[in-house]
């Protein structure tokens, strides 16, 4: 790396140091509860064939929900974009088959985005996105977020492979799309100290956790909540989660 990034980089990786040497790499600080927010990020794992999502999309649709990026939301608390009446974020962690084959096409056909948390070793597997699936999404106005090139535990790895997995997805998405990847996704949403610097320090302007809540401009950009959601969920149960996160 070179140029403005590259001097920024070493920076931000300097700053890192610093934070190993106070907390040390062993050193784990438990997250603050999620605080109510103004945009549910909603997360997704495997989808399946089931209709179960296309009625939690249709039932948010029908409350006047409306899917937007994450990207769009971070723009928003900037005063750089504007937001529907109500928003909602759809992520997608791993890169699954069925976030092609049912998310994407039900997404679709409301012209409704998602953001793909994309681990980048499962590109091309059984049961993984290929490649020109991803392209697809990002035609459709899918968001690329990073979630590791392997998925590990990011509280129990030496610095450089935690730099390895940070800056090594983001390139790689970089480099096999032609996107730059802003936001992160925590593997498992275990984090500490260490591991939020380590994210700064790659570039990424924010990250998103598995604790509950509604996600505000005036969150930790490093631990942004979000609400998790199965194929299994009713759309009753569903709304409950997002009024229950709602009240912290």
């Amino acid at each position: 790396m070179g140029g403005r990034w590259g001097r920024t980089c070493c920076v931000r990786w300097a700053e890192l140091a610093v934070v190993l040497a106070i907390a040390g790499a062993g050193a784990t600080v438990e997250p603050a509860a999620a605080k109510v927010g103004d945009v549910p990020i909603l997360t997704y794992h495997r989808v399946g064939t089931s209709p179960g999502f296309a009625r939690q999309v249709a039932a948010l649709e029908r409350r006047g929900y409306r899917a937007v990026t994450l990207g769009r939301v971070w723009r928003s608390w900037r005063g750089e974009a504007t937001l529907p009446r109500r928003p909602v974020v759809l992520t997608f962690d791993d890169g699954y088959l069925s976030q092609y084959r049912t998310a994407a096409r039900t997404l679709r056909a409301r012209g409704w985005p998602g953001v793909l948390n994309l681990q980048v070793d499962r590109l091309g597997i059984s049961g993984g996105l290929a490649r020109a699936q991803v392209r697809r999404m990002l035609a459709d106005g899918w968001e690329l977020g990073s979630h590791t090139l392997s998925h590990p535990d990011l509280t129990a790895v030496g610095s450089d492979r935690l730099r390895r997995e940070l800056v090594g997805s983001r390139e790689a998405i970089q480099r096999e799309f032609g996107v730059t990847t802003d936001f992160f996704c925590f593997p498992y949403g275990r984090f500490d100290a260490v591991a939020k610097a380590a994210v700064r320090a790659a570039g990424y302007l924010a990250a998103t956790t598995t604790h509950r809540g509604l996600a505000s401009r005036g969150d930790d950009p490093f631990e942004l909540p979000r609400v998790s959601v199965s194929p299994r969920t009713s759309p009753a149960a569903l709304m409950r989660r997002l009024r229950a996160a709602a009240r912290g």
